[in-house]
């Protein structure tokens, strides 16, 4: 597939990206970390196999992005490229976004797993080992949910925790110096120049 760039009179798609993938499994292996469970025991919210339940008593986690905001407008950074090179130049957008998140805690310790995530998250260490996967914890809601599920035929405990990540999000887009287009004609009210 050929690269599309300002050279041509086509929409732009971007030509590179950083960042942009689904959160949800960097956030299982942190959420793992945090709260020492097995990590085949933190699973992805809304999988299209959701595969085994857990038995009634046994401790599991679901985790999952359930809202993406884009906080104000990209920044943008480009620079002036190489005349000789017609595919220097390209411009970077960097948005910044905020993903609320709900973790789902379950079973005999569900209660004691929640209060471990929402107090070991905060520790500087454990921020920045979220932080080195691209995401920046904001801030987990003071207040956790106790909304039990009724699984196998019995009411099984259930906590929520609603807490945000942030991330920059960027995309490279080809972006040509009018140099690199060669030979244009530029049209004023005075003729062509």
């Amino acid at each position: 597939m050929a690269v599309i760039d300002s050279r041509s009179a086509k929409v732009l798609a971007p030509i590179g990206f950083e960042n942009t993938g689904s959160p949800d499994d960097k956030l299982r292996v942190w959420l793992s970390a945090l709260t020492g469970l097995d990590k085949e025991h933190v699973r992805r919210r809304w999988l299209t196999r959701p595969g085994t339940r857990f038995a009634v008593d046994e401790n599991w986690v679901v985790v999952g992005v359930i809202s993406v905001a884009t906080v104000g407008t990209p920044y943008q950074s480009g620079h002036k490229g190489n005349i000789d090179d017609p595919v220097s130049g390209d411009i970077k957008r960097i948005s910044h976004q905020t993903l609320t998140c709900v973790a789902s805690f379950y079973g005999s310790n569900a209660q004691e797993l929640v209060d471990i995530f929402r107090e070991g998250a905060q520790i500087f260490q454990n921020a920045q080992a979220l932080k080195r996967v691209g995401l920046v914890l904001q801030s987990i809601n003071e207040d956790v949910q106790h909304l039990p599920d009724f699984l196998f035929e019995q009411w099984v405990d259930r906590y929520d925790v609603t807490f945000k990540v942030g991330r920059a999000v960027i995309r490279t887009y080809g972006v040509r110096d009018l140099a690199s287009v060669g030979d244009i004609e530029i049209h004023t009210e005075k003729g062509t120049l």
